[in-house]
């Protein structure tokens, strides 16, 4: 079972993509990851981009660990070149035991967090991880619930939900409850996210890499211009 509040992020730091402070300060209460990663051509071999870029990335990322650190975070540093960046976040996932991999975007500012539930199979550990996160903004539990039949129950879900996060600590006063009837759930998600500042979704079957960089997730990504906290479900059959 992947640690509950560990998070991967991945960062393409030789291409200039950066970590917001608000983003950072958000995740100073988790265990971090920080995957500095560069995608090369087939050609090219790892050994040789490594020799060339390594020392480069790791001063970069020497920045990001200094800037946990200033709020009272800890991360751990590791940099890899690849030639297929999705299915080495995966590897590194599964290999390090980790609970939920980041899908960066700007983050000027985190005042609000949408927190969409589909079902309660993989309740658990989206609402650990949303618990654990160090923030104080509005936390919007959504459900698409897909037709007026539905409804109930989804309302069922969302109270079980705000009951879970409370017994671990969150303040009520901080958590909303809100629910669309939508037979296009991801497009429900994708307009509840336009105004979010960070977005918890567990993970889609069959893997991590389709939620990540499927359409699902690029479309929520795309919609909220924000960072998306994909969290993963227990996996001890993956290889």
């Amino acid at each position: 079972m992947s640690n509950a509040t560990s998070v991967l992020v991945p960062v393409a730091a030789l291409q200039g993509e950066a970590l917001s402070e608000a983003l950072v300060e958000v995740l100073s209460s988790v265990e971090v990851t920080l995957l500095g990663y560069h995608e090369i051509p087939d050609q090219t071999a790892t050994e040789q981009a490594h020799d060339q870029f390594n020392e480069q990335m790791q001063r970069k990322l020497d920045e990001y660990v200094e800037l946990f650190a200033a709020h009272g975070g800890t991360v751990t540093p590791r940099t890899v070149f690849t030639h297929d960046a999705p299915e080495t976040f995966k590897r590194i996932a599964i290999e390090e035991d980790i609970g939920a991999i980041l899908v960066t975007n700007p983050a000027p500012a985190i005042d609000r967090v949408l927190v969409p539930i589909r079902g309660p199979v993989n309740l658990d550990p989206i609402l650990t991880m949303t618990a654990a996160l160090s923030v104080d903004p509005e936390i919007v539990l959504f459900h698409a619930a897909p037709s007026d039949e539905t409804r109930a129950d989804g309302e069922e879900l969302l109270s079980t939900a705000a009951a879970q996060l409370e017994a671990a600590g969150v303040d009520p006063d901080r958590i909303d409850r809100q629910l669309a009837v939508s037979d296009t759930p991801i497009r429900a998600i994708s307009d509840a996210a336009t105004d979010t500042g960070l977005v918890v979704i567990g993970e889609k079957e069959p893997s991590v890499v389709d939620i990540i960089f499927g359409d699902a997730a690029d479309r929520i990504a795309e919609a909220a211009a924000s960072p998306v906290l994909v969290v993963r479900t227990d996996r001890s059959d993956e290889d």
